[in-house]
């Protein structure tokens, strides 16, 4: 195994084996191996005992690109031995002439992304003291961030189906992307497990890091999802994993009913949902939040009464309560149906 002081080595060689290891740097999201052969050196201590004799760092040295691809430019640069040195300034052109401060850092290398694919990029950098004296620039080097690869298959991908408030959707969230030149991402839905994901089943694009489907949505129909990234090239990323989920009904009440006045009662009366499912009854003492008292519980009973037994440690006379079922197909988490905010009062 490549120990770090051999890897970099590899900052020396030509271009096309940072290429060649670009889905290692890039393509996996380890940046933080990145970071750990380029910065070798990179926390000296400040030595703030000095005074400031006017005289700026040296000018940097052995500015190099590390990798170029994909909308994004690495590059790196042997760090300056002076204890007073705050960072380097980044400067980038497009015309090699008109430069501008893009960032400061105190690590000897950059990584700078969402670049364009056909635009080439020139850079150079300086050195900061801890007085601001700044070097002059380093010698400018250039680079043209083609699109080579497709990114990465999403990551963290979740589903969630929904019956709230009266309103059917599936909810799927993921993880961003590593790479810096992610457009968006294309949404896949089957009524058929193990499907293959193309045009005649796209419902949808975003640019964002979820989706809500809301169209065609039946209850108790299980519905197939993945999604693939697409970079501002136009090239998609291999399928995510297939989730599926499906939309419950909301569970009905039985006891005690909507605006009740009850004595003292020690079960809840529901109806079970059409499938055997995960439930959960919340009760408060008012009708915007507080957990007064909750259970969870599984129930395989169909469409029929489920008694679910109901011990506060303690309840007021003369005063309301409210009340609400949840059911969960995924998690104990996200619920899958919601029922309405009940009400009920405890007689004297």
């Amino acid at each position: 195994m490549l120990s770090p002081y051999g890897a970099m080595y590899l900052r020396f060689e030509p271009m096309y084996r940072f290429i060649k290891f670009k889905k290692l740097f890039i393509r996996t999201g380890l940046f933080a191996l990145l970071s750990l052969i380029f910065s070798f050196g990179c926390n000296r201590p400040l030595d703030n005992t000095q005074s400031d004799t006017g005289v700026p760092p040296g000018v940097p040295v052995g500015l190099q690109v590390a990798y170029a691809t994909d909308g994004t430019v690495a590059i790196y640069w042997q760090n300056n031995s002076e204890a007073t040195l705050q960072g380097y300034n980044i400067y980038r052109s497009t015309d090699s002439v008109n430069f501008n401060v893009i960032n400061f850092t105190n690590n000897n290398y950059y990584i700078d992304d969402s670049l364009n694919y056909n635009t080439t990029y020139y850079y150079r950098i300086t050195a900061i003291d801890i007085w601001n004296n700044e070097s002059k620039p380093t010698k400018i080097v250039s680079a043209r961030p083609v699109n080579n690869y497709a990114p990465n298959p999403p990551q963290g991908f979740a589903i969630n189906a929904r019956n709230w408030d009266g309103k059917l959707s599936v909810y799927l969230s993921w993880y961003p992307n590593s790479e810096g030149d992610i457009k968006g991402f294309n949404i896949y839905k089957s009524l058929s497990e193990n499907f293959t994901p193309g045009d005649s089943n796209l419902i949808g694009f975003t640019t964002g890091l979820n989706f809500s489907d809301t169209v065609n949505l039946k209850l108790y129909t299980t519905y197939y999802y993945i999604i693939k990234a697409v970079d501002k090239g136009g090239l998609t990323s291999p399928r995510s994993q297939e989730l599926n989920d499906q939309i419950y009904g909301v569970p009905q009440i039985i006891f005690p009913q909507d605006n009740a006045q009850t004595s003292y009662f020690s079960n809840f009366i529901i109806r079970g949902i059409a499938v055997p499912a995960n439930y959960k009854i919340v009760v408060q003492d008012n009708q915007f939040f507080s957990d007064f008292w909750s259970t969870s519980f599984f129930s395989s009973v169909v469409n029929d009464t489920i008694s679910v037994n109901f011990n506060p440690v303690y309840i007021n006379s003369n005063t309301t309560y409210y009340w609400r079922v949840a059911t969960y197909s995924q998690d104990q988490v996200n619920p899958n149906s919601i029922s309405p905010l009940y009400k009920f009062t405890i007689k004297q």
